[in-house]
């Protein structure tokens, strides 16, 4: 018997033909295992055929037209063979070891071979990859356990090893520490438009500041008149351990702590005042911190010299919060208590929606943001009206003093430090600023407000803040039922970033014209339109007062933005900026002796305090000259010193 099969995606067909010799003939490939009438049989890579496992048929390759076949010959009796016609298949092997080239018959058999190949190929590399990983897992953990074997046995097994380990580690975190202070600790960086170091004068517009730079660098005597209190630009600011030495921790401190805390509380009183907006009838809480010494004879609360016409007749330190702040954080009630140590009064103004006892809450849809300058411009005109007169603007024989009637410094921090600069540049460029306006300070201005500028986490932190402030208020912005407005309410609740809130809450922002009346309007085109509205930067140039403003190299919000918009400030000879290496945002957590660990309060408060100090000293100087000249007295003999217009309490 004869039987010929042919490979067909690995099957053969075979059929049987009698014949004297009997046996079969198969097409196959190389290395490959067939089955002809139940005789198994293999060809392998040299095309050599034999038969395995049988001693009753015998196997050879023929090459016919081109073609391998496989003959296999069985030695069998006649009545044994089946003339029958089956069906049989092909065992590939495994793992194909040997290339062979292929015959023109056999493309598509070795591109199949090719494939399994491959896979096979990838199948090993997974697992010598997969050997390789719980190797190197084994060695980690022998390492590791050797490490720790070691530490086990350096480590202290008594208590008073572990105590002396404790103070050795202690010791070098300090010594790290106090190096890292000593780094740190250098005078500020001051810009501005001075006069020359060799006695020249500078130009006229900047004579008072020459004078304030050099009351600010120089210091000044103390109450006895022997002892010297060093510049506060010219001495070293030393950060305070573990949190002045980082920005972070430094603006942590400022938010949380209080400064002083209770110490002189008892010469103090706060009062709190409700202000209704004429705009939009806006309500502003304003809050209020007033020396001993400034309310009235009887001493009652009802009687405290601050509301009343021309009632006031102190210096009044007006101060603006940063965003989502009110006036019971840290750093506000910190400069507040340094203002009236010094004898003025301090007032707090919580931007709309921000009473920090949550009990005024916002009468109108319309939230704070960091471009509207009609509320603080609504607060100075009333503050105004209680000044009292024959002070800051009227110069006769019959004032009480230079020093009464005000004047106004405006002291702004973050977005509120934005604002002041905002308004002070508006008022300037048109010529409305008010007379009682004796000059400001900014501590940590953006100058430049963009949502790309504030990155992960502080984005969504600021974020969450806006948020919070809007569920406050949510019961007044329920009341707009314009379907537009409370979508984009709905789109900022869901916002996770300030930036996609602004975008969203754009068209419904309160704003105002940048020139009088400085009109009230509603609404921005998007995000964009709103930043570059509300930037400072673009009004600093016009401010028309002395104008403090400081910043510190580690603040992680703003200095970028600030140091990319220096120059504008630097425009305006009334502007001057002082930069620092420490204090975070609005941290400058400074120590001194008796606060070597805690700190002592924010360099800061010290700095603006002094600042406004030497703004008044210089107005003081002014008027006295004009009363001399006024009088006729004479000018060749030096005046005596003037008298102190502040009172230490």
């Amino acid at each position: 018997m004869t039987d010929t099969a042919d490979i067909a995606a690995g099957e053969c067909n075979v059929t049987d033909e009698y014949d004297n010799g009997g046996g079969g003939t198969v097409d196959v490939m190389a290395d490959a295992d067939a089955t002809v009438d139940g005789i198994e049989a293999s060809v392998d890579l040299n095309d050599e055929a034999e038969v395995d496992g049988s001693d009753i048929a015998t196997a050879a390759v023929d090459d016919v037209d081109g073609r391998s076949s496989l003959r296999v010959n069985a030695i069998r009796e006649e009545e044994q063979k089946s003339p029958s016609i089956s069906r049989q298949s092909f065992k590939r092997p495994s793992l194909m070891t040997h290339t062979i080239k292929p015959r023109p018959s056999l493309q598509r058999s070795n591109s199949s071979s090719f494939n399994q190949s491959f896979r096979d190929l990838r199948q090993n590399l997974r697992r010598q990859s997969s050997q390789s990983i719980r190797n190197l897992n084994r060695a980690i953990k022998r390492q590791s356990s050797s490490i720790v074997d070691g530490i086990n046995q350096t480590l202290p097994t008594t208590p008073t090893g572990w105590a002396l380990g404790t103070l050795s580690v202690a010791s070098l975190l300090l010594q790290y520490e106090l190096h890292l202070q000593e780094e740190l600790s250098s005078p500020p960086i001051v810009f501005g438009q001075f006069a020359d170091r060799d006695g020249r004068k500078g130009s006229v517009m900047n004579d008072t500041m020459d004078r304030v730079y050099e009351k600010l660098s120089n210091g000044s005597s103390g109450g006895d008149g022997t002892t010297k209190k060093e510049g506060i630009f010219s001495r070293k600011i030393s950060p305070s351990l573990f949190i002045g030495t980082r920005g972070i921790m430094s603006s942590t401190a400022a938010y949380a702590l209080g400064g002083r805390g209770k110490d002189g509380i008892d010469k103090v009183k706060r009062v709190r005042e409700v202000m209704t907006m004429g705009a939009d009838g806006a309500l502003i809480v304003l809050d209020w911190e007033i020396p001993v010494n400034a309310r009235s004879q009887d001493g009652s609360a009802e009687q405290y010299a601050i509301t009343k016409p021309h009632s006031i007749d102190k210096p009044v330190i007006l101060l603006l919060h940063g965003m989502n702040n009110d006036s019971s954080f840290g750093y506000i009630r910190s400069m507040m208590r340094t203002a009236t140590d010094r004898g003025w009064i301090a007032v707090c103004m919580n931007l709309r929606g921000q009473d920090g006892l949550k009990k005024v809450k916002n009468t109108t849809p319309r939230g704070y943001n960091a471009g509207y300058t009609g509320d603080l411009r609504g607060v100075i005109s009333q503050l105004e009206r209680r000044l009292k007169k024959g002070g800051h603007n009227t110069l006769n024989n019959n004032s009480d003093g230079p020093h009464e009637g005000g004047p106004i410094f405006l002291l702004g921090y973050s977005l509120g430090a934005n604002i002041v600069t905002k308004y002070l540049g508006e008022e300037s460029l048109h010529g409305t600023l008010p007379t009682c306006i004796g000059g400001g300070a900014a501590l940590g201005n953006p100058l430049h407000i963009h949502s790309g500028t504030i990155h992960f986490p502080w984005n969504m932190v600021l974020a969450a803040g806006v948020k919070r402030s809007i569920l406050d208020n949510f019961f007044s912005f329920k009341q707009h039922h314009e379907p537009g407005f409370q979508r984009s309410m709905k789109k900022a609740l869901l916002s996770p970033t300030i930036g996609k809130l602004d975008d969203a809450c754009a068209p419904y922002i309160l704003r105002n014209e940048p020139s009088p009346p400085y009109t009230p309007r509603i609404g921005y085109k998007g995000g964009e339109e709103y930043w570059w509205d509300s930037s400072s930067h673009r009004y600093v140039a016009h401010v028309s007062v002395p104008l403090l403003k400081v910043t510190a190299e580690d603040d992680f919000l703003v200095f970028g933005q600030f140091s990319r918009k220096l120059n504008h400030c630097l425009e305006n000879p009334n502007v001057v900026v002082v930069k620092t290496r420490c204090g975070g945002h609005l941290g400058w957590q400074e120590s001194k002796p008796r606060g070597m660990l805690t700190g002592s309060g924010s360099w800061s408060d010290e700095a603006v305090a002094d600042f406004i100090d030497a703004l008044l000293q210089v107005r003081l100087e002014d008027q006295w000259k004009r009363d001399a000249e006024r009088n006729n007295y004479s000018l060749k003999h030096p005046l005596s010193p003037a008298p102190k217009i502040v009172s230490r309490l």
